[in-house]
């Protein structure tokens, strides 16, 4: 009958580290990991918001050119605004 041995592994990278140790250098690399991968989702996050304000601008500025373009006379676009007539 085959007997289970344990499985470790053949080399121990610090065979003298206590369990803080080796936590802390875990936490480290993980911090180190997390650094490149937050500042990848806020360089995300603000492309996106700069394209949501660019999308945004356009539109108004389409909105705000057609509502000009119904106000103002064919003719008169780009002479300067109307004179005021008195009663």
């Amino acid at each position: 009958m085959p007997t289970a041995r344990p499985f470790v592994l053949p080399i121990d990278p610090w065979p003298q580290a206590s369990l803080g140790e080796r936590t802390a250098v875990g936490s480290v690399l993980i911090l180190l990991l997390a650094l490149p991968c937050l500042a990848a989702a806020l360089a995300l996050a603000v492309g996106a918001i700069l394209a949501q304000h660019a999308a945004r601008s356009y539109d108004l500025g389409t909105r705000l050119r057609a509502c000009i373009d119904r106000n103002v006379p064919a003719g008169r676009r780009g002479a300067g605004p109307r004179p005021v007539r008195l009663p």
